[in-house]
């Protein structure tokens, strides 16, 4: 029996389907219903298989029960394999209402199309996101098949962090989402386009911040940004109240996939707002849990997160509003995470003006391959579910891309798959399909209702007048848009009993053209705090006097024990700030220093809070609590901050007296008596840590020269020796280092500091040391291994190398660090003047598909692991983060997957990990891992897990190289030692 199909799996596919004998091959689609596993009542059906369909990346379902698929056969394929037709969107539809499709259209393809990321289906087009542009396509003589094609926008970036599927809301708005690496949103011609609140969009910073949501007509027309500073949100989602939902990847291997209700005009934190820096730098109140640390959790201005999922792959998202589930999974999110094989339902409940949520698995399976992409509601209340079925998950490569499979779930004995025939061309008809929970079914009944106007309104009416609190929001978004009969409606729903309809009459209210602030103005004392949330958001573009006055009165019911409603108090006065203050002191008089007042304080931008922080810290007698309201200050102007900070030099506890001074702008304050003082008291407490560093740079303190090389001298292989010695650099103190080199410790010390560092002045200094014949060997043998540690030095020493007056006596050394370099080039050059290293067997290796078929030892491959893989990659705690973290590597990687990681790692690099070749304008040259960028500074992560921060007034050029960081190991490992290092690694889960 092949490998890896058990005997039951035999026996339920020769029931299945009707055959007898043994599958060739685990893979075979007919097996894939044996390994999957759902809730009790629960079935599952393969809708279609390969050749059917391939590789698919999103799905939308048809009014008719049509699947639409986007396929990307080409996402990552040899040239030999590329399909020189285009990437595909295709219809699957099952004629016979067996439960299986049974036809293949290609509705579209196109040369140009390579790796499609998003469809949905309008009552007259089809939208597309397809890097760099989100399109409109159209079927004008309707024969399922595309024939113009129109730009909605252009300008977005890279794939697979670039724009994603675009989705409806119910107020009939086009929704769409793009990563962190998304480009910026143009017109058709290629020209920027501003938002409705008059801000380029792109998460560049000015303001909005890496990925974003986004909002507009079906036309394109009044582009609004939703949310942003999100990393690389797959596909959020809207219910019928409105209520946006997302899933959102981390940086891999950090366990912080969060799943997220989104506030409008939300930051979502993955990168420091003000400054852009990345998650990872040093900052106060830093958090203590990496997944709050990961989405800046105690910064002021960043919304809370609902739930964090641990590692994954999170992909697309829905809302199950159908019926034909148990109520424990209606009116919440599906989700398809591919990463654990699994979809999922979270269990949504109110919490405050947030959200708290639980999971419940719906579709399971216990094979690898399994890589669920997204989940979509068919028109009879089953759900679809597209599978993009590889050893791997993204990440720039595909292992497998001539498979692919959609699955159906359903709840209850019934198998076969018949769509409601729904009509749209009466009030009644439209109506009724407007109750159904497909999307696309009600789209073309929203469309269809708005068109008919009054005409619809005794349908819609009836709708309301319901008890379904669903049904009674769609009609709602439809009646308030009547002209002459809309605001009773309105009207009607604001005082509704049940709050969800208060806050979709809000969110219908809010898209008028004249917003009716009076009518909705009693929201401020609503009970419910999700209504009063609403209403905050609602007021972020108002700056009239009256709306200063109604947050004031939202500020009076902030308890200090809501995050989710103080940052929605934020979103409504970040454009009004003073006013709002203003307001808000005169309501609240002499009792704001309460809990929830210095929450208000902490969180508003107002300048006019800037003495109360102030306040608050002398007033609090644990420097611990004292940090929150120090990291409060980087959220305001330089200008107006530092003459509190610069007070607080006055306070007698030295560790107050650093923290002023770290937040104070140095650039921007005269020093005094006072400050010289408070420098000298915060260094002498500092210690040997990277603040005593950022003082000196700060302040601009030349004559602490002495000092930091008194720190490289003990923390050499350390980030503060590391950042003491290129301080040294940038105060123009090179002789002093150079006069320093001649004793040996303080050398070798100097050259630790300055490993991974290409900069010629670096390389330099090392290639003399192990030039010099008068210092000792060891040293010299030291320098021959820190001058190889960089990508230029690698070159630099095989230079070296090449030379006939190269020292016999380092030649080992030197062997040592080119053969195990990076580059197979600068392998196989150092191979014509050095000694080989013996190989391990020098038997080529099998191919991937005979090597998982391989029987290794798991405790073997912990042991290679950590002698050949540690210096990058971290597990459970242990080994360096330079690299992806692996702790969970075995769930994201099938053994297939594994393999080729190992052994091509150019074939796919995962994004965030990408080689940087930084050019100085000094000559320098590093290569390395970008770990940060904010405005001013880019910290480049370099071999062995240190860092190097560079001001971007220094670069010159800042390109990314096509290689992986990672050497392949397919000469450095036998074929049993690579077999046990996998077997290990798929033990990690």
């Amino acid at each position: 029996m092949k490998r890896g199909v058990s005997t039951g799996v035999i026996v339920a596919i020769t029931i299945a389907f009707g055959f007898i004998g043994v599958l060739p091959d685990p893979h075979d689609p007919r097996a894939a219903l044996a390994t999957m596993q759902v809730p009790k009542g629960f079935k599952v059906q393969q809708f279609a298989a390969e050749p059917l369909v391939t590789n698919p990346t999103n799905m939308d379902v048809d009014e008719r029960g049509r699947v639409w698929v986007t396929e990307s056969h080409n996402y990552d394929v040899a040239p030999a394999e590329f399909d020189k037709k285009g990437d595909k969107v295709v219809i699957l539809e099952d004629v016979n209402g067996d439960g299986r499709a049974d036809k293949r259209t290609i509705f579209f393809e196109h040369p140009g199309m390579k790796s499609p990321m998003g469809l949905l289906i309008g009552e007259d087009c089809v939208f597309l996101a397809q890097a760099p542009y989100l399109l409109t396509l159209f079927d004008t003589n309707h024969d399922d098949h595309a024939d113009r094609i129109d730009t909605l926008f252009s300008g977005f970036g890279q794939r697979d962090h670039g724009i994603h599927a675009p989705f409806w809301g119910p107020d009939g708005k086009l929704y769409f989402s793009m990563g962190n690496n998304g480009g910026e949103v143009r017109d058709k011609h290629g020209k920027p386009i501003l938002d409705v609140a008059g801000n380029p969009v792109n998460g560049k910073g000015n303001p909005y911040r890496n990925g974003l949501i986004l909002r507009c007509n079906p036309d394109g027309s009044h582009l609004e940004t939703i949310a942003h500073n999100f990393r690389n949100h797959y596909e959020p989602t809207l219910d019928s109240f409105g209520n946006l939902w997302v899933s959102d990847n981390d940086d891999d291997g950090n366990e912080s996939v969060r799943i997220d209700y989104v506030m409008e005009y939300g930051n979502y934190g993955f990168a420091d707002e003000i400054t852009g820096a990345a998650w990872t730098a040093s900052r106060t109140n830093l958090e203590k849990t990496v997944p709050a640390r990961h989405w800046h959790q105690n910064d002021p201005g960043v919304i809370p997160t609902m739930l964090i999922t641990g590692a994954g792959s999170p992909a697309g998202l829905c809302v199950y509003e159908g019926t034909q589930f148990p109520a424990i999974y209606q009116n919440q999110l599906l989700h398809a995470e591919a990463l654990y094989n699994v979809v999922r339902s979270y269990t949504t409940q109110k919490q405050g003006a947030g959200y708290t949520a639980s999971i419940r698995n719906v579709l399971k399976s216990s094979q690898q391959w399994f890589r669920p992409v997204d989940v979509s509601v068919a028109p009879d209340g089953s759900v679809m579910v597209a599978d993009w079925y590889d050893p791997g998950i993204g990440g720039g490569t595909a292992a497998d891309a001539n498979r692919g499979r959609i699955y159906r779930v359903n709840y209850g004995e019934k198998a076969t798959y018949r769509a409601p025939k729904l009509r749209f061309d009466t009030p009644e008809a439209a109506t009724e399909a407007l109750k159904n929970p497909n999307w696309a079914a009600r789209r073309k009944a929203w469309a269809s209702l708005q068109k008919m106007g009054s005409k619809a309104e005794n349908s819609l009416q009836k709708l309301y007048q319901s008890t379904n609190s669903i049904w009674r929001a769609r009609a709602l978004w439809l009646l308030a848009q009547l002209p002459s009969t809309g605001i009773t409606y309105l009207t009607q729903a604001l005082r509704s009993s049940n709050p969800d309809l208060r806050i979709t009459a809000l969110r219908v209210a809010r898209q008028q053209e004249n917003f009716p602030f009076a009518l909705c103005a009693t929201l401020a004392n609503d009970p419910a705090p999700e209504v009063r949330r609403e209403w905050a958001i609602a007021l972020r573009f108002l700056k009239t006097p009256e709306a200063a006055e109604s947050w004031a009165t939202l500020a009076m019911h902030h308890t200090g024990k809501d995050r989710w409603y103080l940052e929605a108090l934020g979103i409504g006065s970040d454009l009004n700030a003073d006013a709002c203050f203003d307001a808000w002191q005169r309501k609240v008089g002499a009792n704001w220093n309460t809990s929830a007042g210095r929450d208000i304080v902490w969180r508003l931008r107002s300048a006019k809070t800037l003495p109360l922080l102030g306040q608050f810290i002398r007033q609090t007698s644990n420097t611990t609590e004292t940090l929150r309201y120090f990291r409060a200050f980087d959220f305001h102007p330089s200008a107006k901050k530092n003459d509190v900070l610069l007070s607080l030099l006055d306070d007698s506890r030295p560790d107050i007296q650093r923290l002023a001074l770290e937040h104070i702008d140095g650039s921007n304050v005269v020093r005094n008596e006072t400050l010289n003082r408070a420098l000298e008291t915060a260094l002498s407490t500092a210690g040997q840590t990277e603040s005593y560093v950022h003082l000196i740079e700060k302040f601009h303190l030349t004559d602490k020269r002495d000092q930091l090389l008194n720190l490289v001298r003990c923390c050499a292989s350390q980030q503060v020796g590391i950042e003491a010695m290129q301080l040294l650099w940038k105060f123009g103190e090179k002789e002093f280092v150079r006069q320093r080199l001649r004793d040996d410790k303080t050398a070798e010390a100097i050259m630790t500091a300055l490993k991974g560092n290409g900069s010629p002045d670096a390389l330099s200094l090392m290639s003399g040391i192990m030039l010099d014949e008068t210092r000792p060997i060891e040293l010299r043998k030291t320098a021959t291994r820190l001058l190889g540690s960089s990508w230029v030095g690698e070159r630099a020493l095989l230079d070296e190398v090449k030379k006939k007056s190269f020292p016999d006596v380092l030649k080992p050394t030197a062997s040592s660090v080119l053969f195990g370099a990076f580059r197979n080039e600068i392998k196989r050059e150092a191979a014509d003047y050095l000694p080989k290293p013996a190989g391990k067997n020098g038997e080529p290796l099998p191919p991937v598909y005979l090597l998982v078929h391989e029987n290794g030892v798991a405790n073997k491959g912990k042991t290679i692991f950590a002698q050949n893989c540690q210096t990058c990659h971290r597990v459970q705690q242990t080994g360096v983060l330079f690299g992806p973290e692996l702790s969970k590597i075995g769930a994201k990687l099938s053994k297939e997957g594994l393999f080729r990681a190992i052994l091509y790692p150019d074939e796919g690099i995962n994004y965030g990990y990408e080689t940087y070749q930084i050019h100085t304008r000094d000559g320098g040259q590093l290569m390395g891992l970008l770990g940060s960028e904010s405005n001013d500074e880019v910290v480049l992560k370099l071999p062995g897990g240190t860092k190097q921060t560079l001001r971007k007034n220094d670069i010159r050029s800042k390109v990314k190289a096509p290689q992986s960081m990672m050497p392949p190991f397919g000469e450095a490992l036998s074929k049993q030692e690579l077999v046990d290092l996998v077997t290990y690694l798929s033990t990690l889960k």
